[in-house]
């Protein structure tokens, strides 16, 4: 059977949904810097009537409707299978089942594709873009390394492909971001906290980190810095966090600084709206807590 015939923004919008696996109508205009929403849904109807992407809506009566919510298709994955020659097999095998995960991580994947938008606005239209990445790794099937990173830009990654920084393997956050500067390499991990998580999944949380930091030698004169991003439901979490991680820095020994940042989703989405003011985020300093 032959394929169906895609334009070059529809194909990038399956991309974005490789990457970050559900998206609202919203966040692709936004990735695709496009002004005409009806264009964006226009490309968003065809690619469903097509059998590419799948499409949740479900409007409430009485309340202001929320946009709607797509991911990939069997037919979607087929589609990018057949168009490179590094697809990510386990990688497609694992997001097979996006049709049974839950609503909390079909709002998760939306949370995490907001973090990218709201804190580095502006990075998915110029430079190193989230895309870009995604297609250079598809088409050549390797990462072309943080060495050969332009100074003052940035790489940002999701599970669906995480480049050879050794951490990620063993910590296995739900986004990485790399920033390379003169100064070196800063490397960012990004966890996003269900809400009403059990206070000793939290513990275990900065647990698993600070064994993982402990346990394997990660660090290089190239890195300057590494920053672990921890976006929590509410205030209360933040509160928690910041008391019990005290006692895990007196046992960081790492010579590189480790830099926590706690922000709250409404937070986020706060930035996001005004698009100016400050991130928000609680900045715990290694370097500060050894005094």
């Amino acid at each position: 059977m032959p394929r169906k015939t895609i334009t070059n923004k529809q194909h990038t919008i399956l991309t974005l949904l490789l990457t970050f696996r559900f998206l609202n109508s919203k966040q692709v205009q936004e990735f695709l810097s496009h002004k005409d929403h009806k264009r964006i849904n226009a490309w968003l109807k065809d690619l469903v009537e097509k059998g590419y992407i799948e499409r949740d809506f479900k409007p409430v009566f009485g309340t202001l409707t929320k946009p709607a919510v797509f991911n990939l298709s069997s037919e979607g994955r087929k589609h990018m299978k057949q168009s490179y020659a590094y697809y990510f097999p386990k990688y497609l095998k694992r997001i097979s089942r996006d049709n049974n995960v839950s609503k909390g991580f079909r709002i998760k994947c939306q949370i995490i594709a907001d973090w990218y938008l709201t804190l580095f606005p502006g990075e998915h239209k110029k430079g190193i873009a989230v895309v870009d990445s995604l297609l250079k790794i598809l088409t050549t099937g390797k990462d072309e390394g943080e060495e050969n990173m332009p100074f003052n830009t940035l790489e940002f990654f999701t599970p669906s492909y995480f480049p050879s920084f050794v951490l990620l393997d063993k910590i296995k956050p739900d986004a990485y971001i790399r920033i390379k500067t003169k100064a070196g390499i800063s490397h960012g991990l990004l966890f996003v906290i269900d809400a009403y998580v059990p206070r000793l999944m939290l513990q275990y949380l900065l647990k698993k980190i600070f064994t993982v930091l402990e346990e394997i030698y990660w660090e290089d004169d190239a890195i300057d810095t590494l920053q672990v991003y921890i976006l929590c439901p509410n205030n209360m979490v933040i509160i928690y966090l910041q008391r019990i991680i005290k006692s895990f820095f007196q046992k960081y020994y790492g010579g590189k600084e480790l830099i926590f940042k706690f922000a709250t989703r409404n937070q986020l989405y706060k930035r996001k709206q005004t698009g100016s003011g400050d991130t928000g985020f609680i900045s715990i300093s290694s370097n500060a807590a050894a005094y």
